[in-house]
């Protein structure tokens, strides 16, 4: 028996099983995607495709849907972002700690070399997203080279450069201290789906404000805090108070790491032919 591992692109080391085994005097192969990853997002590359399987399981996510384009997404980041700092408020972003956060790094830090970064202060506040986002720097040669390769040139070759107003916030006292910056500051904290973790310190001190902007960047599963702001409740219980939000909620779904419709139906299309070709009788369908 064989067990092979290749790039599904989702997130870093997130792969494709493909197994195979003798069965009935011949090798079978079975192929399980796992989460396959949007060949759009920034740091990941491309999922490989395999093109010889006897079964193949496969995940559908966003099997009903496919993904706003990412430069539209990014756009719209931009737009949320001035007019927070216009308002004088602070930006909250729940993020997962493994490939999201350091996603919406990447593309704060294009923002910031491109001169469209108002704010100067952004906090990575969750000690494992700093782990993992160290742990991409250290894996570099896993990462999508032409997006480094764009990071690179707009920090001309130095990595301290990618995004100079990056505060890492490690310990308790350096996050509960960021709750006494009142307006200017982006803060990216776990967890994800506002389910624990910093964000919800965080809410407990901004989500009352009007000026406060809170970005979702990421699924929000049903009855999760994350869910309920975005369905647009006015009032949520965080650490045992009831709060009133008077915050802005705008979620941006462009960010996802999972292939949307169209790409999942182009990452099986070998196995749908291979599939023709050995058995002419089966439909398309």
């Amino acid at each position: 028996m064989t067990l092979v591992y290749r790039d599904a692109g989702h997130i870093l080391g997130s792969a494709i099983v493909e197994l195979t085994l003798p069965s009935g005097g011949r090798d079978r192969r079975l192929v399980f995607s796992g989460d396959l990853g949007n060949p759009g997002s920034a740091l990941m590359k491309d999922p490989e495709k395999v093109f010889d399987a006897d079964i193949v399981l496969m995940e559908s996510t966003y099997g009903d849907r496919d993904h706003r384009p990412l430069e539209d997404t990014i756009e719209e980041f931009a737009e949320v972002l001035d007019e927070t700092h216009a308002a004088g408020g602070n930006v909250l972003i729940p993020a997962f700690a493994v490939g999201r956060t350091q996603e919406i790094l990447y593309h704060l830090s294009m923002l910031y070399h491109q001169g469209r970064l108002k704010q100067q202060m952004v906090f990575l506040d969750s000690p494992m997203a700093i782990r993992v986002t160290e742990l991409y720097d250290r894996k570099r040669k896993s990462l999508n080279p032409d997006d480094l390769k764009v990071l690179n040139i707009a920090a001309q070759g130095d990595t301290s450069n990618y995004l100079l107003v990056l505060r890492l916030t490690r310990t308790v006292e350096e996050s509960m201290a960021i709750n006494r910056i009142h307006g200017g500051a982006i803060i990216i904290a776990g967890a994800g789906m506002c389910t624990g973790g910093r964000i919800i310190h965080h809410f407990r001190y901004h989500l009352g404000k009007p000026n406060t902007r809170v970005v979702i960047v990421g699924f929000q599963a049903a009855g999760t805090l994350g869910r309920q702001l975005v369905d647009g409740v006015k009032r949520v219980k965080v650490l045992g108070d009831e709060l009133v939000v008077k915050a802005r909620i705008h979620t941006i779904g462009g960010f996802s790491a999972h292939a949307g419709q169209h790409q999942l139906l182009g990452w099986a299309g070998p196995y749908r032919a291979l599939r023709r070709r050995e058995s002419p009788s089966i439909p398309d369908s």
